[in-house]
């Protein structure tokens, strides 16, 4: 999941470019890899070491599944995400497809266990990942953390992915044949546009074959800029386990 670098940016606006990224090897990943799962059960749950916010913190994903969401008149992939920092609690994330690409609808709340969206206006990022994401891929997308409300600010987005030939190691364990993607984000509108401020952020993210996102490290200014951030994956559940006691729990349709 990407959920961890999504809130690096809105703390980064808190608490406050793009380069090649060369490597040896070879890159073998299976044709039929998906490297952004959303299987039902599936759990993620990622280090964050923040040195803009001064704080070291977990964040956990799971995928609860499909579901319509009456409060946003759509039905999308629901992800629970529970960040133990500053009483951020138990959120959810909703994430639906249009033109082959995935957007991320967060920044909701649960009322009475019902998703509801926040007076404020939702966080609405469309093209957050193509659909099948795989090497070589260029797009742009522009990220609203606050939602399309007047006077506020956006992200503009510049991402490529590119073939990881390099092992990478992370808490959870040690992954081949990742993706990686890097992005450039600019802030621009609302307050940087009156104030006339430029603000930029430079990640890299490593998406693993049927894992997902396992790794990401911010820079403030560019990629050769200073390191703010870095997300790392310290456990990972495919599931599998979840899904069989259910199967094996379902009513049987023939008897």
């Amino acid at each position: 999941m990407s959920s961890a670098k999504r809130a690096l940016l809105a703390f980064a606006v808190v608490f406050m470019g793009i380069g090649a990224f060369a490597c040896s090897g070879h890159w073998n990943s299976n044709p039929s890899a998906i490297f952004f799962p959303l299987k039902p059960h599936m759990m993620w749950m990622y280090r964050v070491q923040s040195k803009s916010q001064r704080a070291n913190y977990t964040v956990t994903d799971m995928v609860i599944g499909a579901q319509y969401v009456p409060a946003l008149k759509l039905t999308g992939e629901v992800v629970q995400e529970f960040l133990n920092f500053d009483r951020a609690g138990l959120r959810p994330i909703v994430y639906t497809e249009k033109d082959g690409y995935l957007t991320r609808l967060s920044g909701l709340d649960y009322v009475e266990h019902q998703i509801r969206g926040p007076a404020w206006g939702r966080s609405i990022e469309e093209d957050f990942l193509p659909e099948r994401l795989m090497p070589d891929q260029a797009w742009d997308n522009k990220l609203f953390p606050y939602g399309k409300l007047p006077g506020a600010f956006s992200v503009v987005q510049s991402h490529k992915s590119f073939r990881e030939t390099s092992e990478i190691s992370v808490p959870a364990g040690r992954y081949k044949d990742c993706i990686r993607i890097e992005t450039l984000a600019t802030y621009v509108g609302g307050p940087y546009e009156r104030e006339k401020q430029t603000l930029k952020l430079a990640y890299r993210d490593w998406y693993a074959p049927n894992v997902g996102l396992i790794k990401t490290v911010a820079y403030q200014g560019g990629a050769d800029g200073p390191e703010m951030d870095m997300v790392e994956l310290i456990k990972f559940d495919s599931g599998a386990k979840a899904n069989a006691a259910q199967s094996q729990n379902a009513p049987d349709k023939n008897s």
